[in-house]
């Protein structure tokens, strides 16, 4: 409802007339700004990870938690280097994976991983990538946020009501674990466990500890000489047999043949 006429300001007409008819694009507000300048909020987040890279994979931007966690003492030790200059190989080629589906247009949300939390010390995030698209419309490159997964289930939702089924999870891997004692962990229902949680992580609570153990079966495999069949036991699985069914649908290649191929690193 317009206001009443005598309480409208008093403006003459080329007041008016110089008011601009719509406001400008936001692009015009941001190109005022100095490259990266905005970025620098991530680094208020000691266990949030944000990066940008270009088509080749190599990184353009990195929030200082990155730099740190990689041993860089300088805040610009990663930019210009790709994941395989300073990640483990096994680590580095499974990120390369998921930056060529982004940089080819898909868009990757909240997929649990295992992440370099420090040197030789792999822990387990939430992550999310995005493609980048030119003026023109092609890709070039990709945006991506990583954040600590026991940290972001303590205090974020929907993660929040997971925190001591995910507890759960990393302390007893390597035991029998049932959905329903982790449904009862959450407070509910297995139907209504199985349902959220999948909804929350993308993966089912089975794909989950499944995922979990894969991931500590590529850690044992490249970082101690254990045999197959004790990484097997330490991680999880009832057998030999049954780990390398489920290494080999996960990983397309065995067990040995993934040591083989990374032990040198």
């Amino acid at each position: 409802m317009n206001a009443p006429k005598d309480c409208q300001p008093d403006r003459d007409e080329a007041y008016w007339k110089a008011m601009p008819k719509t406001l400008p694009p936001p692009v015009d507000f941001l190109a005022q700004l100095a490259p990266g300048y905005e970025l620098r909020l991530f680094d208020a987040y000691a266990d949030t990870r944000f990066f940008i890279k270009d088509a080749q994979g190599i990184y353009r931007y990195a929030s200082r938690i990155m730099h740190l966690a990689h041993g860089f003492a300088d805040p610009k030790g990663v930019l210009g280097r790709t994941d395989h200059d300073f990640i483990p190989a096994y680590l580095a080629d499974h990120y390369t994976r998921d930056d060529q589906r982004v940089l080819a247009g898909e868009e990757i949300w909240g997929r649990v991983e295992m992440v370099m939390r420090h040197p030789a010390s792999p822990d387990w995030y939430v992550t999310s990538k995005i493609p980048l698209r030119g003026k023109d419309g092609r890709v070039v490159g990709l945006a991506g946020i990583s954040r600590d997964l026991q940290k972001a289930a303590s205090i974020a939702s929907p993660f929040v009501q997971f925190t001591p089924v995910l507890e759960h999870i990393r302390d007893h891997f390597a035991s029998p674990v049932a959905v329903e004692d982790l449904a009862r962990f959450a407070g509910m229902s297995v139907r209504g466990f199985q349902r959220h949680f999948k909804k929350a992580f993308q993966l089912t609570p089975s794909a989950y500890l499944r995922q979990f153990r894969i991931g500590k079966v590529c850690q044992l495999l490249v970082e101690t000489d254990e045999t197959i069949t004790t990484i097997a036991l330490e991680s999880g699985f009832s057998d030999h047999s049954h780990m390398s069914r489920e290494f080999t649908r996960a990983m397309s290649t065995t067990p040995g043949a993934y040591r083989k191929r990374y032990s040198g690193d």
